[in-house]
């Protein structure tokens, strides 16, 4: 009993040692009621373990089994008082993890047995899977393999019933050894899922709305757009739209979801047109018939075809594929290309569309449009209004001015932050154009706008959404907040309304989007413009790109550990933004050239079936031959384990009956039948083929009765 005892201290000595370590990056999540409730549990779980082994206390266990379970009733009790306190929406991910971590350090204080253990230790692990979010780069990587070897030594502890060692530890880095090579595998090969895994459910036609919250619903661009707008937007991950493509799908990149279209500018905000929401005038200027959309297009490229299903936003926008040219139910497409519904959606709305993903065109401008789209507010960043005033000196043709202001872009040294620091003031889109150099998409896209119509081009900026998250091994495409874009629209009196993607000549472009530009330049002539001519500018804009710092900055020597860096860059983008894109980057850098879930799938296989054929040579090579009466008596040992009764490595088979007969008497007397068979087998001479089967069959039904 003293052996079980100290088996089981050993046991939960493991197993505590790995949920502390599961619980150290979460901590500071929880606020201090639940972090306490934490800790009252962990502690006073080997304090009633000692409690019930030992019978310290003058009471009885049973009665001492009540007092436990009325202070985890407690416990509970106060964790769900702190939640209802907070007054938070319950059904959240930051309470569920909480939750889960109350609800799993109140199992430990309840555990008293092996069983229970159990539970617990797989508990741990994924509560550590959660915390290593809480980490980043390295660390990660650290935290996450320093706890599966614990994880996997604790485990060993519980099945082996022995004490933790030095052999132990280079068992489980046995383990990990072996399974590293299959993770390894199984992880570059399998084809990858984008987005969380409820997408598919959304994807067999849950409603969406199941994963959005009644608050999120009023989320999005609407009569107005500030800086910061979109980039708060991109920290959501609310769906909006689901779209399934009946062919292939396109390219992310070249996905715009169009909403609301901004015209008039006052140096801060972009608004909307009077009586934008306003259905007899949205109707009155609509493409009204079949096809009078499309025969307005001057260009048009690259037809899909897709059915979508958009959540309720409260207003009329249905975010339509750029360009829309098919007709749907309940719905109209606006002057501005926009699909919007007859009403507001107050509930989930599908429709059928097509569109073409490269376009020109649109309705001949009036006088009093293009005055509307080349109109600039007074005292208001007059450094960038110069600028394009001296692009419409130095270029006479629009085109040669939209292209020099993409070459300016492409080399000018620009970045794009999601937290931009710049404030709100009206000359806040000189300070990003000339000083900082640095600011949200919608710094971009508006001082985009301000220089084209400053240089005489009539221009609007479109908002929406750009991409999507690719679900894989189906044509569909779930659109979120995160995915939330501006971008601008110019004016060529031959061509019409053209999209002008500013982001793509800032952001160094990805492999889908490198694609995505070869597959855009088959249908687009190239307009050929001096990079010089850009920085033929008025003389502020001249001097404040004379004074860029990004160009007085000096070489600096490397740091010393400039390695370590590096090395978290290849962790970060190959392990932890190993996303679809990337694997397939990966498949073709190693020569494939169909790349697909069916090849990828049927890779991830093949690789699984060499590495399991590998494993077996090797465990074929290493294994020695078992004569047939120590596998029998092992197989006895390995019985008696389940009852703490087994043979210990230090002892002798007679030292062994002696404290079988102290322990188990009922069960003495076939016991010692058998161990006495295997002295006379092992130590006293030869033994004859019958012998041998007898003892087996004893074996056998020893084996059973346990």
């Amino acid at each position: 009993m003293s052996m079980q005892m100290s088996h089981l201290k050993i046991t939960f000595f493991g197993v505590l040692s790995l949920l502390v370590y599961a619980l150290l990056p979460i901590m500071g999540s929880l606020v201090w009621e639940q972090a306490l409730i934490v800790v009252l549990a962990l502690l006073l779980g080997p304090l009633f373990q000692h409690f019930f082994q030992h019978s310290l206390l003058p009471i009885s266990s049973k009665s001492l089994r009540i007092v436990q379970l009325l202070l985890i009733a407690g416990l509970l009790l106060c964790a769900v008082i702190s939640l209802f306190m907070r007054g938070a929406p319950w059904l959240t991910g930051d309470n569920f993890v909480s939750s889960f971590i109350i609800i799993l350090a109140l199992k430990w204080l309840e555990s008293r047995t092996v069983r229970e253990l159990y539970v617990v230790l797989y508990g741990a692990l994924i509560l550590m899977a959660a915390s290593s979010r809480y980490l980043s780069g390295l660390a990660v990587l650290a935290y996450l393999v320093l706890g599966v070897l614990l994880f996997l030594l604790a485990l060993h502890g519980i099945e082996s019933r022995q004490r933790l060692s030095i052999r132990s530890g280079l068992f489980a880095l046995k383990l990990f050894a072996l399974a590293l090579p299959l993770t390894a595998m199984l992880f570059v090969t399998f084809p990858r899922i984008q987005g969380p895994l409820w997408d598919l459910g959304i994807v067999i036609g849950l409603p969406i709305s199941l994963v959005v919250d009644q608050s999120d619903r009023e989320k999005g661009i609407k009569g107005t757009l500030r800086a910061g707008q979109v980039s708060r937007l991109k920290q959501d991950d609310t769906p909006v739209l689901v779209a399934e493509f009946k062919s292939t799908t396109p390219y992310k990149s070249r996905l715009y979801w169009r909403g609301p279209v901004f015209t008039h500018y006052d140096g801060t905000e972009w608004r909307l047109d009077e009586g934008w929401d306003n259905r007899s005038r949205l109707l009155k200027q609509a493409f009204k018939g079949s096809g009078s959309l499309e025969k307005t297009l001057t260009a048009k490229s690259e037809l899909v075809s897709y059915e979508a299903r958009v959540s309720p936003n409260n207003s009329r926008y249905l975010y339509a594929l750029d360009m829309p040219v098919g007709r749907s139910t309940e719905s109209f497409i606006s002057e501005d290309f926009q699909m919007l519904g007859i009403r507001k959606l107050s509930a989930e709305f599908n429709y059928g569309q097509k569109a073409w993903l490269e376009y020109s065109g649109g309705r001949a401008l009036s006088k009093e449009q293009r005055g509307k789209y080349t109109a600039l507010p007074d005292n208001s960043n007059s450094r960038l209004v110069a600028w394009g005033q001296q692009l419409l000196l130095n270029h006479s043709v629009a085109e040669e001015r939209i292209q020099a202001l993409r070459v300016h872009l492409a080399e000018g040294g620009y970045l794009l932050t999601q937290t931009p620091e710049i404030e709100e003031h009206v000359n806040s889109l000189d300070e990003f154009f000339f000083d900082r150099k640095e600011g949200g998409i919608e710094h971009l896209a508006s001082a985009t706008a301000v220089v084209l119509r400053a240089a005489d081009i009539p221009t609007r900026l479109v908002s929406g959404y750009r991409g999507g998250s690719l679900i894989a091994l189906t044509n569909f495409i779930v659109v979120r907040q995160a995915n939330a874009h501006v971008w601008v629209e110019a004016w060529d009196d031959k061509s019409g309304w053209s999209r002008i993607e500013a982001k793509d000549f800032v952001s160094p472009p990805t492999l889908e989007e490198k694609q995505a530009a070869k597959a855009q330049a088959k249908v687009e002539p190239q307009t050929k413009v001096e990079p010089t001519t850009v920085t033929q500018a008025s003389p502020k804009p001249k001097q404040a790109l004379d004074n860029d710092p990004v160009k007085k900055k000096t070489s600096k020597p490397k740091p010393r550990f400039s390695w370590l860096n590096s090395l978290g860059s290849g962790i970060e983008t190959w392990v932890f933004n190993y996303n679809p894109d990337r694997q397939i980057e990966l498949m073709q850098k190693s020569g494939f050239t169909k790349i697909d879930w069916k090849s990828l799938l049927a890779l991830a296989v093949l690789g699984l079936l060499l590495l399991f054929v590998l494993y077996g040579v090797l465990i074929g090579v290493r294994r020695k031959p078992q004569d047939p009466i120590t596998k029998a008596f092992e197989r006895l040992n390995r019985a008696l384990q389940k009852r703490e009764l087994q043979c210990l490595s230090h002892e002798c088979p007679d030292h062994w009956l002696a404290r079988l007969q102290a322990l188990v008497p009922q069960l003495y007397p076939a016991l010692e039948a058998v161990i006495n068979q295997y002295i006379d087998i092992r130590y006293r001479g030869t033994v004859s083929a019958d012998q041998i089967k007898e003892f087996n069959r004893d074996i056998k039904r020893l084996s059973a009765m346990l």
